[in-house]
């Protein structure tokens, strides 16, 4: 199996980051009120431009520490670095002038409490500025790898091995079909690779990123920003119009409303829908909505694109077109598709077909 270097960006580090992000934020509200309340005592022991310089460092690290912003993050250090060292610079100027007054004192001791607790959070938090950069760029041959993977459900006499002992891994860029009969675990597997659920036992690598060193907020990140889902219910929201219903990855990240909108009309032109963006999902055909949800899966631009049965509910023309569409993607964009599905006529769009029966693997199949 061989080693993986294990990135610092599990629970540790985000508890780091959000409290990093808090003591500085701490720090920052303290600058503002010393400023605006002992601004003729203040400033002459502190710069104003030097103020000034502070207040965006602190902002745009705070911003970086909550998103995950590799440079950002180090703005974070800079800014709580200078706050420490201005605290302290104030404190013994105040000391060298006399017996200083606890209203002027107490917000430095404080602002120097704080942006210390901040530096001790980036030293734990110090691995994850290189971490996020791995799990955004992606590292290694593999996009996916899953070893002596199990999922129980139930215990004792009720106890249920939905996934027993599955070893696969998947290089990056390529297109695996995997098969078998209801209740083999096929869904339970992608469940766990798209890290929709936890495994019981053995690993998952998500760009050589393991899954169960993330906590739930990494989690959800990576889920939105490396994985995109296509579910043969569609899941979309029929009150909303189909560019709401594409956009809505891209909000969480943050995108601004222009750039929303030129990739959800480019990708709904790709998907030969171009003409339905004010559109109500309840207003389109199956194999319209089935390309929506595939849209709605590309719209952050995943590696990994992940198909629990695509065509269930779509006649065999549908199918073949939403086949079509995922079979192109794959081969002009390099994106790594796994479908689940039972029809050997969908499988055998991808370049090999990984058969599961009781939720074990049972064989492996190279089209391609």
């Amino acid at each position: 199996m061989g080693m993986h270097s294990k990135p610092r960006s599990g629970p540790t580090a985000s508890l780091a980051a959000e409290a990093t992000a808090i003591f500085l934020g701490g720090a920052t509200l303290i600058q503002i009120l010393c400023s605006a309340l002992y601004l003729n005592v203040y400033t002459h022991r502190i710069p104003f431009l030097v103020i000034l310089l502070f207040l965006p460092l602190a902002f745009f690290g705070m911003w970086g520490l909550r998103r995950a912003k590799p440079y950002l993050i180090y703005l974070a250090m800079l800014a709580l670095t200078l706050e420490f060292a201005l605290s302290v610079l104030s404190i013994t100027d105040f000391f060298s002038g006399g017996t200083p007054t606890s209203p002027e004192l107490i917000p430095l001791i404080s602002e120097a409490t704080l942006a210390l607790g901040g530096i001790l959070g980036i030293l734990k938090f110090a691995g994850v500025p290189a971490a996020y950069r791995n799990n955004l760029k992606g590292s290694g041959e593999y996009a996916i790898e899953a070893y002596d993977l199990v999922k129980v459900y139930g215990k004792g006499d009720l106890a249920v091995k939905a996934v027993d002992g599955i070893t696969l891994r998947v290089r990056r860029g390529d297109f695996v079909a995997i098969m078998g009969p209801s209740g083999c675990g096929k869904s339970t597997l992608m469940h766990l690779l798209g890290a929709l659920d936890r495994q019981t036992k053995g690993s998952i690598l998500i760009d050589g990123v393991d899954l169960s060193e993330l906590d739930d907020l990494a989690l959800a990140r990576l889920r939105n920003e490396k994985i995109g889902f296509v579910f043969q219910a569609y899941n979309l929201i029929n009150r909303s119009s189909v560019m709401r219903n594409i956009e809505l990855p891209m909000l969480v990240k943050a995108t601004s409303r222009g750039g929303r909108e030129k990739v959800v009309k480019g990708l709904l032109e790709r998907m030969g829908i171009g003409d339905k963006v004010a559109r109500k999902p309840r207003e389109l055909s199956g194999g319209e909505q089935q390309r929506v949800t595939i849209a709605r899966a590309l719209v952050n631009n995943p590696s990994i694109v992940l198909a629990d049965e695509p065509t269930g509910n779509l006649d065999s023309r549908s199918g073949g077109i939403i086949m079509d569409l995922l079979r192109r993607m794959n081969e002009e964009t390099g994106t790594t598709v796994i479908v689940v599905t039972h029809d050997r006529q969908v499988a055998e769009y991808a370049n090999r077909i990984v058969q599961l029966k009781d939720g074990k693997f049972l064989r492996e199949e190279v089209l391609r």
